[in-house]
């Protein structure tokens, strides 16, 4: 679902663009978020709330709390934490859009697609490392932070 959010927000948000070159270009995002210094901030911020909760329940368990009282406390935990995954794949969502659109507009790309929603494309039109590459360098470090 995730993904499938990703294309058509990126997609849409090139609709509109004007087509000041005929290019049209594709990014593999899931590269994307999994290798860059946002995605990889973002995993790490999610890691640690887990790691946080796991010390909470500990602690509550060696404290002798009743299972139905850990229970009530994992669930509540859990809804923390998905919460949390949401909002930052929000943000993050958010940014890389951003840096798409400013990106596709300073190299003048038509229309600027997902790897994964392509059943074939030359090799020549990825523009995934020169992408990432932007986006780490306009990234700005704990941005996704609340």
């Amino acid at each position: 679902m995730f993904r499938k959010l990703l294309t058509v927000l990126v997609f849409l948000s090139f609709i509109g663009i004007s087509t000041a070159g005929d290019e049209i270009v594709y990014i593999d995002i899931q590269k994307v978020v999994s290798e860059s210094t946002a995605g990889k901030e973002a995993q790490s911020l999610l890691e640690n709330e887990a790691k946080e909760f796991q010390k909470e329940l500990q602690k509550k368990q060696e404290a002798g709390e009743s299972q139905t009282e850990l229970q009530a406390f994992a669930a509540e935990k859990q809804q923390e934490l998905m919460k949390k995954r949401q909002e930052l794949a929000e943000k993050f969502m958010s940014l890389l859009q951003q840096n798409i659109l400013k990106f596709s507009k300073e190299k003048g790309y038509a229309l600027v697609v997902d790897k994964q929603s392509l059943l074939y494309a030359n090799p020549k039109y990825d523009k995934t490392e020169e992408f990432l590459q932007y986006f780490n360098k306009n990234y700005k470090k704990g941005s996704l932070k609340n």
